[in-house]
């Protein structure tokens, strides 16, 4: 069983995650084209700062400081999307596959914390967090690949 400051970093580590997927989102959001895609990435922008508020309640329960910060490796990933898009420009597909690369980093980090003996009402809040996470991939991956196959 981690122990409390474990448990702080593992829940900070997700913190970040979530953060870096509302600031995704929303930029997302501004940069998609199509009324309906700028509407779902608001909708998930809006879901993400729901768990950071979930999480930075857990954080503080448990004696942490909820760190108010994204991850070093989104802020490196923002900046290699920034200088793809002022080589290539953007429009919806692109914008949704790198939505979906964000995702994939979500889902990874979520199911890294899941592995380890958090305690068991933590554990639950976790599990349920990655359950909509999981989803908000899926959608984002399968809305992707419709657009894809419209491509081609």
């Amino acid at each position: 069983m981690l122990n409390n400051e474990q448990t702080i970093s593992k829940l900070q580590f997700l913190l970040g995650t979530l953060r870096d997927g509302e600031k995704g989102y929303r930029e997302s959001a501004d940069e998609a084209t199509h009324a309906d895609y700028k509407q779902l990435f608001n909708e998930y922008a809006a879901q993400r700062s729901r768990l950071i508020g979930e999480l930075e309640q857990a954080i503080s329960r448990l004696g942490g400081k909820p760190q108010d910060h994204t991850s070093v490796g989104a802020a490196l990933h923002r900046a290699w999307i920034n200088v793809r898009d002022a080589i290539t420009g953007k429009d919806d597909y692109a914008v949704i596959a790198e939505a979906e690369r964000g995702e994939d980093a979500a889902v990874e980090n979520y199911q890294d914390v899941l592995k380890e003996e958090l305690p068991s009402e933590i554990r639950t809040l976790v599990e349920r967090q990655y359950a909509e996470v999981k989803s908000a991939h899926d959608r984002v991956r399968d809305l992707k690949h419709s657009l894809q196959a419209a491509r081609s």
